[in-house]
């Protein structure tokens, strides 16, 4: 089984928002995150990294500066964070609270499950596809994507052929760095949550 790929996704540093529902809400990174990220620093300037994808949105491209590499890096859009709609800014509990109904749909993975005035979930998993066939069809061998948890959770799903609806079974800490070697036969996930000093 040769390995064909091996992919760094790295999630940004801490934007100080704690357990709030954070998506297109163009957020920086708080000093605590931009601090945090000094160890996935260390880890990614020694990988041979051969190509570097960015999320548009402010903490992505905050963290990115803060790597220190010597790659130009390709902003795309795909890569941004899934929009959750007036959800936006809100605790678990706040939603519960306004929409339980909606919050056991989303629970129960419903493929035309939306985000009240936000993305939907097919148009999300659209986005995970494109990355993935961007992904299979550039020359980088070791590109790293600097993104958000939720893209993060969905690509090693979507990599390791699980169903989307189990993403959440995925901790992804913010300012770590997760690795799937992608082989001919499917991918492995290789390490997650690495970088932490």
């Amino acid at each position: 089984m040769t390995m064909r790929q091996r992919l760094y996704l790295l999630r940004h540093g801490s934007t100080g928002a704690g357990n709030r529902y954070i998506g297109s809400t163009d957020l920086p990174l708080s000093p605590e995150g931009v601090a945090d990220l000094e160890g996935a620093a260390d880890l990614l300037q020694r990988q041979e990294l051969d190509a570097v994808f960015c999320s548009p949105m402010r903490r992505c491209r905050q963290t990115l500066d803060r790597l220190g590499l010597h790659l130009r890096p390709e902003i795309v859009d795909d890569l941004r964070e899934i929009d959750f709609g007036r959800w936006e800014g809100l605790s678990f509990a706040e939603i519960c609270a306004t929409d339980g109904d909606l919050v056991d749909r989303w629970a129960q993975g419903e493929k035309d499950f939306a985000f009240p005035e936000g993305e939907s979930l097919r148009g999300f998993l659209l986005r995970i596809d494109r990355i993935r066939l961007m992904l299979t069809t550039m020359p980088a061998r070791r590109p790293l994507l600097v993104t958000h948890g939720g893209i993060i959770r969905h690509l090693v799903c979507a990599c390791l052929g699980i169903e989307p609806e189990k993403s959440l079974l995925f901790a992804v800490k913010p300012g770590r760095c997760t690795v799937i070697d992608l082989h001919s036969a499917g991918g492995v996930l290789a390490g997650m949550n690495l970088g932490e000093r």
